[in-house]
């Protein structure tokens, strides 16, 4: 369960060792500079001094002290001499792993997105996913396992059917770089058609790209973090409660495979609007049937997917079996 493994101290944590490092990196670099510049440590001493001075003429007279320009000068001066000695200019400028939040992970009192990025990051790390998305993405998508002949009562053979919707899948992961706003996608078919390959590939494809992707199974979704938070009140879910909202891609594995109540269709509901609203994207994969879905859920929720979302139907022959039966017979 989520629950028994997410600890936001850790993200917190981890903040306090990126600015610890940070800090240590540019100590490490004035020692360098000041051995082999003295002159730049003359003038940052005096820098500060100039500070210093005006801060007291500020408390004591009540108002600022005016900038005779002295520390624009010697900031100017600091500059010169790095770059006469093979230094960048910014050489002595603490720097940060996001300039956005400046190492915190709050801009104007809300959360950045690298927190986001930190917290899916963790969730990753702490579940399998990391390392199936090592074998599973778009360069092991095999379209081999797919039969090129006619399947039923389809237009297009399961391969045709697969190569659509594997050049639909990178679409919906590229439209993040490209800035084509797809709304969603939702992959269903029986099982074993390669639904959650297609998913991970997508998940791969953003994580390799530095964007903030929540992957929870529908169980997960709705008992581990939405039942977990609004029910149990477990307050060390409020930060992936945010996120299933927040992130940058939502993908939901397996829906219908989830307890059905009225919870979990008003927050399906709230899921989908709130992120479509915001413009950030929801992958569903199930292997229900449209019309299985629509029993299952609410007009509304079905209407709003159908509408608005990429939809993709997997059928043909089960890969799992094609795959095992291929590599027992190579």
């Amino acid at each position: 369960m989520i629950t028994s493994r997410f600890d936001i101290n850790d993200i917190k944590n981890e903040y306090d060792r990126i600015r610890r490092r940070n800090s240590a990196l540019l100590d490490e670099r004035r020692e360098e500079v000041y051995a082999k510049v003295p002159e730049i440590k003359d003038l940052e001493l005096e820098a500060k001094l100039d500070y210093i001075s005006q801060i007291r003429e500020k408390i004591l007279k009540g108002k600022a002290a005016a900038d005779n320009g002295g520390g624009r000068s010697k900031s100017d001066r600091v500059r010169q001499l790095l770059s006469e000695h093979g230094y960048p200019e910014d050489y002595l400028v603490l720097t940060y792993d996001c300039p956005l939040c400046r190492d915190t992970g709050v801009v104007n009192g809300v959360r950045c997105s690298c927190y986001n990025k930190k917290i899916t990051e963790h969730l990753l790390m702490q579940s399998n996913l990391g390392n199936v998305l090592k074998v599973e993405n778009f360069d092991t998508f095999n379209l081999d396992y797919y039969s090129s002949q006619k399947w039923k009562n389809m237009k297009y053979s399961p391969r045709e059917n697969a190569e659509y919707a594997l050049g639909e899948a990178k679409r919906f992961a590229d439209s993040f770089e490209s800035g084509e706003r797809i709304k969603g996608m939702l992959i269903y078919g029986e099982t074993g058609l390669g639904k959650t390959f297609l998913s991970n590939c997508i998940a791969e494809r953003l994580i390799e790209r530095g964007r903030s992707v929540l992957y929870l199974s529908a169980n997960q979704l709705f008992n581990d973090v939405i039942g977990a938070y609004l029910i149990e009140k477990k307050e060390e879910m409020k930060y992936v409660y945010e996120l299933v909202k927040g992130a940058e891609l939502l993908i939901i594995d397996d829906l219908g495979t989830e307890m059905t109540n009225n919870l979990v269709n008003s927050q399906l509901f709230e899921v989908i609007n709130i992120r479509a609203r915001e413009e950030k994207p929801t992958l569903i994969s199930t292997n229900r049937s449209i019309e299985q879905l629509k029993e299952r859920y609410q007009e509304r929720i079905l209407s709003r997917i159908l509408a608005d979302y990429t939809v993709i139907c997997m059928y043909g022959d089960n890969v799992r079996y094609t795959k095992r039966k291929m590599q027992l017979e190579g």
